[in-house]
């Protein structure tokens, strides 16, 4: 009603508009047609039109008309605008001018319908005008009867339709459209002809006197009930028959023809002249009406083929003389109405009921009346009386069965084919009638075919499909067949399934699954597959059911080319994004062409995706799916699910026949080698192997040739195999242009010959192989890697983790860390094992260092789902490890399972805890105890049997022992005065928190972290230690924790992340900033170069370099805006708890400028001591409690009972390492060319690398000498660590151990209560050796500075061993270990000076007597005995020495120790570090009385008193005196000297001979000068010469030395003997 209201409206207010706007003559005509035109048009059509656009249009229309001369028709598409048509509209236009005639609408609507053209709007207005005489438009007129009788009948008929942006093209549619409109006018032009005919022949068919009456009259009636309006006349035609030949001759009448077959050809002629060759005449005349289709459709008014009425005219004699032929279309009521009110119609039917011979009362009789009331109108006219008996009959019988039947009839002429078909309701659908009706247009090459459905309440739908064939097509059916063709057809799709599900799985488990699956399958999958394909697909889907999370098929129909393959995923919930599985097929090297997903809805619920792809191989057609097809699918698993990787190596899977393990093993060597800095990128790699694919599998060839376990034949057979193989990888090789890829091809070579030993072929504890890789390789085989170059790696690779192990040697340790470097973590490691290798120099095993990446973590990732990843990609790096290592049985060295080893024996594998795996060393001996690894929780330390080293704070207090070693040679005692410290750190952490409450003395001024910055410009140090302890003993602290009233004026806490920080006055003047502000990062680099005592460093990065280095060669981007350069640095000491806080160089140039700094490896090397000591007490508690003597839990009682003993013996070891740098240090100068040389020949024997260590080359070390800048700590930091590294192992790979002195050393490693509890498990420790080897080899260079053991060797040709042996000895007969105890308990009591001074006098003794004792033993040279012969006699001597020492030598003697003991020392060692300088020579002078059989102290009396008598104490100080330029001067006065010693004790003896019973030495000196007095007058001689020189050289020397020979030896000879 609303809609109504506004059209009238809108119709208002436009005859308004006309009256305004419109001329005057035309405003009656558009009045009348705007009322006709839109009265058409339906109100909500007119929605959102405007009155403008209203007028527009009628406007239009109207000149549209005028352009007419009302009686050619107009046809016109236009897009209406403004200009030119004056009115707008967003469709296409068609406009049809033509005379106010039937049909012309629904003609032109059939055609526009027939093409699919969208129809918005139609309109057809039939108009009353007046035209002049020659056509011209006056006027349009009203409604109004009485002004009509001149007037003409006009139509203009309207559409919109969908939009066509170029109109003209809709040229041939107008064309059509025209011929259309003349078709229609031609019919009803003649229409009143037609239907006067129509009568003439119901006069014709009365006078046929030859066809039986009933018969005669039946076609009578039919004809009269056509004229009354039961078709609609489209054309007739009359055909003539002329017998008057042999044969009748049927042509079309040209007069008379009338309607569409006015002009048209038809079949007419041919259908006569078959009825006659086929027909009886008296058939003819039973048939005098038959009917039958046009084959062309109707285009006037409906659109479909239109039926003839044939009229056959015979003449008196029965002969058929013509035939009268109407065409035309059942009206629609003819197609409702009953048979029985249907001439013709009504005699078939009852003939059909008679025949069928059923009594009306039963149920039977009722339908078949039923089945002919509805049966197709068309068959009931077309059908002859048998054939329609057969069929409604048959149709009968089905009595409403859920059948499908067919009803094939083809009409008498060949020209169409209909085909009722019955279905069940439930089946039928859109898609199945169009299955069936293709099935009929093949089977008949039908031409065209239109279809009518009827659905009634019946189960069943009826199908009436009328193919228009070819009639002079033979064509060649089986009914039957053609029925089961349907049959199986319409069949249901689930009826289908059921049956073959049956078949697969048997009745009962067949009916289940179609139940759970028959309705589950969508129509789009049903009309792609049929049921089979649903089978195997359900068979699938069970295995999904049953837990299996992705099912797959690999397949090639048969339809397909052989470079096509189709794969089908099946899985669960929800489809697989495209996004994941098309980059995997990608890489696979399948070019996916289609992809078609189908749901599948189970009875239960569950849904399921079947996902179909359709794809082609690109690499190569020469492959067999079924030899590929079983690893295709359980690689697309595998890279699905995360056990392989997505990239360019899988393309090789189809093409190599590659199983997805060996295609893992490419991309392993791959990725390590993009480890390696190798200059080509893995998809390269990748792209290589694709491009060769022949040679790709020779290369997997080669590893499985050289690893697998199963291999017929011994290891020669093995090693010829490889061989083979790998000359046939370089043959091919010459085929190969690109240089890029044959240095990668020859590289893959290497690194499999370089690999020691895999994992590749071990199975995993359910069966199957592991899903990661391990490699264990000899770096040193591999060319161009990285330096330094361990001794061995181990490699582990899988798509979840990855990561390195490297060792410098067979009994190695370092931590694992969990890097966050996933380009270059190697890089990372090597720079860290290269750190790892000195810090372990003060422990059992070599530097070791590991790193692994967990290489699927996200950003959506929890804290918590981070850590859960990291530790299971933790346990598969620590399982890689382990998988190839040996272990230790009972009685030998047992080898891993599945493992070929191309290297000997090697079973110590130890880990730590770093940077992201602190806590994991439970889960590693976890890991330990599920592989029996001989170490069991030896193999990780600090787990929760272990040492917890923040507890102990082990690292922080050796680290505090550096700082304490600093402070105290500046002459302060940290631990009694206040001093000012700068931190990296917060008291939550282990290095920092321990650190800073190891004084109470600590003025903390700043530190930071990565979250604040906490400022104390000027602390109290007692209130400020009790702040700290209570943030350290916080579950968790940060800076925000601070008491804020604590914190002093000016200070406070500030965020890392804020955009500035204000600067106080306090913050200014106590770390002079000028700035009022600043960001955190410039303030904190301000904090980094304050004036300050100690600069702590506990935290993570590298804060400090050299100006000579960029931020680049750092490698911590995140530290670049606030990093400090060295020569700017301040603080007086700097102490390094963490790692890599400062770069080396930086290091150097800070100690340079005066600042006194270590390294980190020096400094926090408290860590791992620590665990070392612990992995050495478990090895030998473990074998007590696997024995049975120690329970576990007693073990780890006893292992926290000895947790302070450990720490004793750890900070001892830093103690002592410290100090032996602050000794080297104050020798540097001095001994300059000594370390020159050390550094040279430790780079000549491939020990050290200059560059890689930052060392300075020899330019440089001339240059910093002419400055007087000797080596700085940082660099005698390393040399130390490296001297002892290599002593280590020269004493590892000697017998040192078979002297008990040296084999009690090993007991030194250990708490005292455990050497007195398990003293044999001490001495039969597996690591006996290497222990023994470490304490002795830290003892010497600790006590004996860096190239002792090097510099001994170079004199005398002793091996380390012997060196070792000798330093042993020497310790031992002079009782230094308690003398060096005794000046180390004088630190803060005596200035670290006189200490240092006292130790070395105490290196200088043992340098000379370790020196003799090669000399003199060197055959001899086994502790125990040397002890037993020395120690008495060097007790006896060293309280005689006093008494005995004259001249110059009692001179020196009282100065030592009057210094000593003014400078604090007491009396006792003063006297003993003063009497060491000639102490040496109490070997020899024992061996001398020995020799001699004198006594002792007699040899020595005279030894001293020669010495003085003959100043050869002040010639010996000559020879020390000496300027020494190079090694040879160096050794050529080590040998002046001995050969003093020698000649001194020579002449000593030689007097002896003249010393009476009263031990008068005066009178034996005098007896023996006057024996020898020639040889002493020269000698005498040579003296005053040498005093007269102010620097004699070592000619003089040399000559002095000749001559003082020349006394001793004349000196040795008997007294009867001598020259008078």
């Amino acid at each position: 009603m609303i809609w109504e209201n506004f059209k009238k409206s809108l119709m208002k207010d436009l005859n308004t508009r006309i009256q305004s706007h419109a001329k005057e003559a035309d405003r009656e005509s558009l009045i009348n047609l705007g009322n006709n035109f839109y009265q058409r048009f339906a109100a909500e059509d007119l929605r959102g039109r405007s009155v403008e656009n209203l007028y527009g249009c009628l406007c239009y229309l109207l000149r549209f008309m005028r352009a007419s001369n009302g009686t050619d028709s107009q046809v016109i598409f236009f897009n209406p605008q403004l200009q030119p048509h004056g009115w707008e509209s967003g469709n296409t236009v068609l406009a049809i001018h033509c005379r106010g005639i039937p049909f012309v609408t629904a003609s032109v609507r059939g055609e526009i319908n027939r093409r699919n053209m969208p129809i918005h709007i139609i309109a057809s207005s039939n108009l009353a005008v007046r035209r002049s005489d020659d056509g011209s438009l006056e006027s349009i007129l009203g409604h109004s009867d009485g002004e009509h009788e001149n007037s003409a009948s006009e139509a203009v008929i309207y559409f919109e339709l969908a939009r066509h942006s170029q109109p003209k093209d809709l040229d041939e549619l107008r064309q059509t459209l025209l011929d259309i409109l003349g078709e229609v006018g031609d019919v009803v032009d003649d229409f009143p002809a037609m239907n006067e005919q129509l009568g003439q022949v119901i006069g014709l068919v009365q006078g046929s006197a030859c066809v039986e009456k009933r018969l005669r009259e039946e076609a009578e009636s039919f004809l009269a009930w056509l004229r009354q309006h039961h078709m609609t006349m489209l054309g007739y035609e009359y055909l003539e028959v002329d017998h008057s030949g042999g044969s009748p001759v049927v042509t079309a009448s040209s007069k008379g023809r009338l309607g569409l077959l006015r002009d048209r050809e038809t079949r007419g002629v041919a259908d006569l002249e078959t009825d006659l060759a086929n027909l009886s005449q008296e058939e003819m005349q039973r048939r005098q009406l038959s009917f039958s289709k046009s084959r062309q459709r109707s285009r006037v008014h409906r659109l479909t083929y239109p039926d003839y009425v044939e009229a056959r005219v015979f003449d008196e004699e029965g002969v058929l003389i013509g035939q009268h032929r109407f065409i035309g279309l059942y009206t629609s009521s003819v197609y409702t109405m009953h048979p029985k009110y249907i001439p013709i119609l009504r005699r078939k039917v009852q003939a059909v009921m008679e025949m069928s011979n059923m009594d009306w009362a039963e149920h039977e009789t009722r339908e078949l009346a039923r089945v002919l009331e509805l049966f197709p109108r068309d068959e009931l006219f077309q059908s002859s009386i048998a054939e329609l008996s057969t069929t409604v009959n048959a149709i009968n019988r089905i009595q409403e069965r859920r059948q499908t039947r067919l009803f094939v009839r083809r009409d008498i002429h060949g020209k169409f084919v209909s085909c009722i078909v019955y279905v069940p309701r439930d089946r039928y659908t859109t898609e199945l009638r169009e299955q069936i009706q293709n099935i009929l247009r093949d089977v008949f090459q039908a031409e065209e075919s239109e279809f009518t459905t009827q659905f009634s309440e019946s189960i069943l739908v009826r199908c009436h499909f009328v193919l228009r064939v070819n009639p002079g097509l033979q064509l060649d059916y089986d009914d039957s067949e053609l029925e089961e063709q349907i049959v199986q057809a319409t069949l249901a799709w689930k009826d289908r399934l059921r049956n073959r599900l049956i078949e697969e799985f048997g009745e009962e488990h067949g009916n289940e699954c179609a139940e759970e699956f028959g309705a589950g399958f969508p129509p789009g999958y049903r009309d792609d597959f049929d049921s089979r394909m649903a089978v195997a697909d359900i068979q699938k889907i069970l295995r999904l059911a049953q837990g299996e999370r992705l099912a797959m098929s690999l397949y090639r129909p048969m339809e397909d080319g052989e470079h096509m393959l189709r794969l089908r995923l099946y899985h669960q919930g929800e489809s697989l994004p495209l996004s994941d599985v098309l980059p995997i097929l990608e890489n696979l090297g399948l070019r996916v062409v289609t992809e078609r997903p189908y749901g599948i809805r189970t009875g239960s619920g569950e849904k399921y995706w079947i996902q179909e792809f359709s794809m082609f191989y690109r690499l190569s057609t020469d492959f067999d799916l079924e030899q590929v097809k079983e690893e295709f699918e359980d690689a697309f698993a595998r890279i699905w699910f995360g056990e392989a990787e997505s990239d360019s190596f899988n393309r090789l899977l189809i093409g190599t026949r590659l199983s997805w393990r060996e295609i893992a093993s490419l991309r392993a060597y791959a990725r390590y080698l993009q480890q390696l800095n190798f200059p080509y990128s893995v998809k390269y790699i990748a792209e290589t192997m694709a491009d060769h694919l022949q040679i790709t599998a020779l290369i997997v060839e080669l590893f499985l040739t050289r690893f697998s376990p199963v291999f017929d034949g011994d290891e020669s057979w093995r090693g010829e195999r490889e061989l083979d193989v790998e000359q046939r990888i370089l043959l091919s090789l010459e085929k190969v242009q690109n240089l890029g890829q044959d240095r990668i091809i020859r590289q893959y070579v290497k690194l499999i010959k370089a690999t020691l030993r895999t994992n590749f072929f071990q199975q995993a504890e359910g069966g199957g192989l592991k899903p990661y890789l391990s490699f264990k390789l000899k770096p040193s085989a591999i060319p161009g890697i990285p330096q330094p170059v361990p001794m061995f790696e181990v490699y582990v690779y899988s798509p979840r983790v990855e990561g390195v192990h490297l060792r410098g040697g067979k009994v190695a340790r370092g931590g694992l860390r969990w890097s966050d470097r996933h380009e270059d973590f190697r890089t990372e490691v090597l720079g860290l094992v290269k750190a790892q290798q000195v810090k372990n120099a003060v422990i059992v095993p070599v530097g070791a260092k590991g790193g692994f990446v967990a290489r699927q973590l996200n950003a959506e990732m929890s804290r918590d789902e981070i850590q859960k990843e990291g530790i299971e990609c933790y346990k598969l790096f620590i399982r890689g490890l382990l998988d190839i290592t040996d272990n230790r049985g009972d009685v030998s060295v047992v080898r891993p399972p599945h493992v070929v080893a191309k290297d000997d024996d090697d079973p110590y594998l130890v880990v730590a805890a770093d940077k992201g795996t602190a806590t994991f060393s439970d889960i590693a001996n976890s890991l330990s105890d599920e592989y029996s690894f001989w170490l069991g929780d030896a193999f990780a330390s600090g787990g929760s049997a272990g040492y917890d080293h923040k507890k102990m704070g082990i690292t922080a207090k050796g680290a505090w022992v550096s700082v304490q070693r600093h402070f105290r040679e500046m002459g302060v005692d940290i631990q009694s005065a206040d001093f000012s410290v700068v931190g990296v750190g917060d008291m939550g952490g282990d290095v920092f928190g321990n650190g800073m409450l190891l004084s109470e003395h600590i003025q903390l001024l700043a530190a930071f972290n990565h979250l604040h910055i906490f400022i104390d410009p000027a602390p109290e140090a007692a209130a400020s230690y009790i702040e700290r302890k209570r943030l350290f003993d916080l579950p968790r602290s940060s800076w925000r924790d601070y008491a804020s009233e604590l914190i002093s004026e000016g200070g406070g806490v500030f965020d890392r992340n804020a955009k500035s920080i204000l600067i106080s006055p306090q913050m200014q003047d106590r770390f002079d900033i000028e700035a009022t502000q600043l960001t955190p990062n410039e303030l904190i680099s301000h904090l980094l170069k304050a004036r300050v005592d100690l600069l702590w460093n506990g935290g993570i990065g590298t804060y400090v370099k050299a100006s000579t280095e960029t931020h680049f060669d750092v490698g911590d981007k995140a530290n670049d805006s606030l990093r400090a350069d060295g020569k700017d640095l301040r603080c007086k000491v700097i102490g390094e708890g963490g790692n890599l806080g400062m770069t080396q160089l930086a290091r150097v140039e800070y100690s340079l400028t005066g600042g006194r700094s270590n390294t980190d490896f020096i400094d926090n090397a408290g860590g791992v001591d620590c665990s070392d000591h612990e992995v050495n007490i478990k090895i030998l508690l473990n074998a007590v409690v696997a024995r049975g003597d120690l329970t576990e839990k007693q073990r780890n009682q006893l292992l926290e009972e000895m947790t302070d003993s450990i720490s004793e013996l750890v900070l001892q070891n830093n103690y002592h390492q410290v100090q032996a740098i602050s000794m080297v240090e104050l020798q540097a100068e001095e001994r300059f060319g000594e370390y020159r040389r050390f550094i040279e020949n430790m780079e000549e024997a491939g020990r050290i690398d200059r560059a890689l260590e930052f060392l300075p080359s020899d330019e440089e070390l001339l240059e910093r000498r002419t400055q007087g800048q000797p080596l700085t700590r940082p660099e005698l930091s390393v040399l130390i660590s490296y001297s002892k590294a290599v002593l280590k192992e020269q004493l590892i790979d000697s017998d040192l151990g078979k002297d008990s002195y040296l084999a009690n050393a090993v007991n030194t490693a250990f708490p005292q209560r455990l050497v007195e509890q398990y003293s044999d498990e001490v001495l039969s420790h597996r690591l006996h050796r290497e222990i023994m080897s470490t304490q002795v080899a830290n003892d010497i260079v600790n006590r004996m500075g860096l190239n002792f053991v090097s510099r001994q060797a170079k004199a005398t040709g002793a091996s380390a061993a012997d060196v070792a042996r000798a330093f042993i000895t020497v310790t031992e007969v002079f009782r230094l270990r308690e003398l060096w105890e005794w000046i180390e308990l004088l630190d803060h009591r005596v200035s670290s000076a006189v200490q240092m001074d006292m130790m070395l006098k105490l290196l200088r003794l043992v340098k000379r007597a370790t020196r003799w004792l090669l000399r003199n033993r060197r055959h001899e040279l086994a502790p125990t005995p040397l002890v037993e012969e020395f120690s008495a006699g060097l007790e006896q001597l060293r309280e005689a020495y006093p008494a005995m020492l004259r001249g110059s030598s009692a001179e020196l003697y009282e100065s030592a120790y009057d210094r000593y003991v003014e400078e604090g020392v007491g009396e006792e060692l003063a006297s003993r570090i003063a009497g060491t300088q000639l102490a040496y020579t109490g070997l020899g002078i024992i061996q001398a009385a020995k020799e001699s059989e004198a006594s002792l102290l007699d040899v020595a009396n005279l030894y001293f008193f020669i010495g003085e008598r003959l100043e050869l104490d002040w010639f010996s100080g000559q020879i020390l005196a000496s300027k020494v330029e190079n090694e040879w001067q160096a050794l050529a006065r080590d040998t002046y000297m001995e050969d003093l010693e020698w000649q001194q004790r020579t002449l000593a003896v030689g007097a002896l001979k003249h010393l009476d019973e009263d031990a008068n030495l005066l009178t034996c000196m005098q007896r023996w000068e006057g024996e020898q007095e020639s040889l002493l007058s020269r000698w005498q001689a040579m003296l005053a010469e040498l005093h007269a020189t102010d620097a004699p050289d070592f000619a003089m020397f040399a000559v002095a030395n000749r001559e003082l020979l020349d006394l001793a030896q004349s000196s040795k000879r008997p007294v009867d003997q001598v020259e008078v």
